[in-house]
């Protein structure tokens, strides 16, 4: 395309008098092109209408101005034309996604910073601007609750829900970061070869405000009634974030989606050092470990299953998998450890053992070669192992609920049964959903949980007041069966 373009001439008018009352007939008239001809050719050229792109560049501009100066949203709305600062906050929020107050609170990412004068590139631009304003929402969300959770009003509770607001904030920073790789695409196409290290961080961000609500309605289910009732408002909170963070995730792959991704494979000899060094550090943590035999339960069967696979099948994805499994356990050995402080070292190597995989995978990111035409699809045996992966968390989390650390010790022999039997239930779901193929399975997948969610349910019911969580991991299962049930009838 001819950066000469009258089009493009057009462009650098409209940048010179940003800050003016423009029309289309002052701008047409400005490049010797009748209104008709020239908007017909603008849209053509730009994908926009002409007063279209003027108010996005207005709305961009502004962004800046509220990053970089300190004036009032007021005389930075005048200063771009909008008549009230009403008026500018509403035009603000539909173009970035938030509201001038929170994009200068939060300092979020500038959608188009730049004018390019190619009609490739703007396309392209236009398609990472959705996933920037969906990013900025989601942060500006995610600050607010993790702002709620530090007023939590239970005493009892401050540590906890310092926790949880500061892990908030830690993966809101991440999220800052892969929108300065998107901003990199925009200006610079050939950045997209970050597509996958995007996708995946976003991913697991998604996968974090899950893990966050479901620990934090949890951790609040095993409270007093009194407490719960406080705090409840709270948890739901997290449970919005985590739905966000699911669409937001979605919008992003589905755009990332159209471009060439990248799937890691081939390796080199070396890797098996590597990952022997990975089911060394593995072992260690789970003989480390006095007690908590869920926890160390979890641990080992993570590590023979590492052990199991040859090393030339081992991929960074895989290797990710693992990771984000010895998370939730972290996770939990953490909230143990809020409990118990002094069994803190106990799980020392449970960190190692997490840096020890982290390492793997940046080795293997250095020696694997990208694939040019990946399949992205997410096939029925895919689908049926997200939730047999959901179900593993749950039955982690059931396991530890009834430890002899927490419930364990208050069940009698009948309880304690009743709840193995339970457990065998749960293992007997996820080995049927990770064998299935069919789409027929969805609704035998769901009746097994409605049974999981009904038998959990009359435990909790016999633990009356003490059930509070058995009750919560109940309605999960009931959750992960709804969801089943959904895609039966779709």
């Amino acid at each position: 395309m001819d950066n000469e373009h009258p089009v493009f001439h057009s462009l650098e008018i409209i940048e010179n008098r940003i800050s003016e009352k423009l029309t289309v007939e002052n701008i047409a008239s400005s490049v010797y092109f009748s209104k008709y001809h020239y908007q017909r050719l603008f849209r053509e050229i730009v994908g926009d209408s002409v007063m279209e792109y003027v108010t996005k560049r207005k709305l961009t501009l502004a962004g800046r101005a509220l990053l970089e100066t300190n004036a009032t949203i007021l005389n930075i709305a005048l200063k771009f034309g909008f008549d009230s600062h009403e008026g500018f906050t509403r035009s603000f929020k539909a173009y970035m996604g938030v509201t001038p107050t929170d994009y200068r609170k939060y300092s979020l990412a500038t959608i188009s910073q730049k004018t390019v004068k190619e009609k490739r590139v703007m396309v392209y631009s236009k398609a990472t601007d959705e996933i920037i304003r969906e990013l900025n929402d989601f942060i500006a969300k995610a600050k607010d609750t993790a702002n709620s959770a530090r007023k939590n009003e239970v005493p009892e509770y401050t540590t906890f829900w310092n926790t949880i607001a500061d892990t908030t904030d830690a993966f809101t920073d991440r999220v800052k970061g892969v929108l300065e790789h998107i901003t990199a695409i925009a200006e610079h196409p050939d950045e997209i070869t970050n597509r996958f290290a995007i996708i995946k961080v976003i991913e697991e961000i998604s996968f974090q405000s899950n893990l966050l609500a479901f620990n934090a309605g949890l951790m609040v289910s095993r409270g007093q009634p009194e407490h719960i009732r406080v705090q409840w408002p709270l948890c739901e909170k997290y449970l919005e974030l985590a739905r966000a963070s699911t669409l937001k995730a979605g919008k992003a792959a589905q755009f990332l989606g159209e471009l060439s991704s990248l799937i890691f494979e081939d390796m080199r000899k070396n890797a098996a050092q590597k990952v022997q060094e990975v089911i060394q550090k593995g072992r260690a943590a789970e003989e480390s470990i006095i007690g908590y035999s869920y926890i160390k339960h979890e641990i080992s069967a993570l590590v023979n299953e590492l052990s199991s696979i040859p090393y030339e099948d081992i991929s960074v994805s895989r290797l990710e998998d693992y990771l984000f499994k010895l998370n939730i356990i972290s996770f939990a050995a953490d909230m143990d450890v809020y409990r118990n402080s002094c069994n803190k070292a106990l799980f020392d190597g449970l960190t190692v053992f997490q840096e020890s995989i982290s390492d793997a995978i940046d080795f293997f990111r250095k020696i694997i070669i990208p694939e040019s035409n990946p399949v992205l699809e997410r096939t029925t045996r895919n689908r049926f192992a997200d939730i047999a992966f959901q179900g593993n968390i749950l039955l982690f989390y059931t396991r530890g609920e009834v430890s002899d650390e927490k419930l364990g010790k208050l069940l009698d022999g009948e309880q304690k049964t009743s709840f193995d039997t339970i457990c065998g239930k749960i293992n007997d779901f996820i080995q049927f959903a990770l064998s299935s193929t069919e789409e027929t399975a969805y609704k035998e997948i769901a009746d097994k949980l409605y049974e999981i969610n009904s038998d959990m349910t009359r435990e909790a019911d016999k633990l009356k007041e003490r059930g509070g969580s058995v009750r919560f991991l109940a309605g999960e299962f009931k959750g992960l069966a709804d969801n089943a049930t959904r895609c039966v009838k779709g």
